[in-house]
């Protein structure tokens, strides 16, 4: 079994680490659920800047449960398929960054869950797989969208189609990893989840909301949906502040942002 521990380690970050070391931090049905409650949680709570997702040992996340795979009725696989899109529809959807630390393996689901996330660092030994045609199965979670949206169709279905095993440089490569953490992970994850927790919240959310529509439509309408949040962020108090910085040779990156 699985299970979800919260904890902050640092000012702002809210750190979910999944911790099922026996099966590589599958996704059984009840941490799908804790993850889902939490998530939801994190998107109510002003002091939570970011959200930092990892794993324990030497998994990130394996993807879904394959002790529980193989017997369920169409009734119970929808229930499961549920809960996977509700998790990935609340990373998506929430208004701050979530930052998928993967410390090892990431399968199936488990390469799903890091691709939804708007960051993804990695260790050197990580790698990434989208397994689910080896199991007699398609992707869920949204990966063939999200995988598609990251490297072009036409490699994802290579990928999704071959059960290819990227590791983290390849990743970088392909531009799916941001950067590949070589000292200790889980400090250097929380130290950059840091620097992300300093800047301004509400420009936070509201770049990653442009950024994940940028494809839906034309140029236009992400000159429009641009400009409205310009017109919005540009009567904050922490733009307001930033300005009165910079006019005054202010240290822009010591600037505290208040989120109003």
């Amino acid at each position: 079994m699985t299970t979800l521990e919260v904890d902050r380690p640092g000012p702002g970050v809210l750190r979910f680490r999944l911790n099922g070391v026996a099966t590589l931090n599958a996704l059984d049905d009840e941490v799908k659920g804790q993850l889902v409650d939490a998530l939801r949680a994190a998107a109510l709570d002003r002091t939570t800047r970011v959200v930092l997702l990892t794993g324990t040992g030497r998994a990130f996340c394996a993807g879904g449960d394959v002790r529980g795979m193989g017997t369920r009725s169409p009734t119970e696989t929808n229930d499961v398929l549920t809960f996977g899109r509700q998790i990935t529809e609340a990373i998506a959807h929430l208004q701050k960054p979530v930052v998928a630390a993967v410390n090892g393996l990431a399968s199936g689901a488990g390469f799903n869950l890091a691709l939804v996330s708007d960051i993804i660092l990695a260790a050197p030994t990580a790698w990434f797989q989208q397994s689910f045609v080896r199991m007699g199965l398609a992707p869920d979670m949204g990966g063939t969208y999200l995988l598609g949206q990251a490297i072009g169709p036409h490699r994802a279905k290579a990928a999704l189609m071959t059960g290819r095993r990227f590791s983290a440089d390849d990743g970088v490569e392909l531009g799916f990893v941001a950067e590949v953490l070589s000292g200790n992970f889980d400090d250097e994850a929380v130290a950059y989840c840091s620097v992300l927790a300093r800047k301004a919240p509400i420009a936070l959310g509201l770049t990653k909301l442009l950024a994940n529509r940028a494809h839906e439509g034309t140029l236009a309408d992400a000159l429009d949906r641009e400009s409205l949040a310009q017109a919005l962020l540009s009567a904050t108090t922490d733009h307001k502040r930033a300005v009165d910085a910079f006019l005054n040779n202010g240290d822009l990156d010591a600037l505290e942002f208040k989120g109003e």
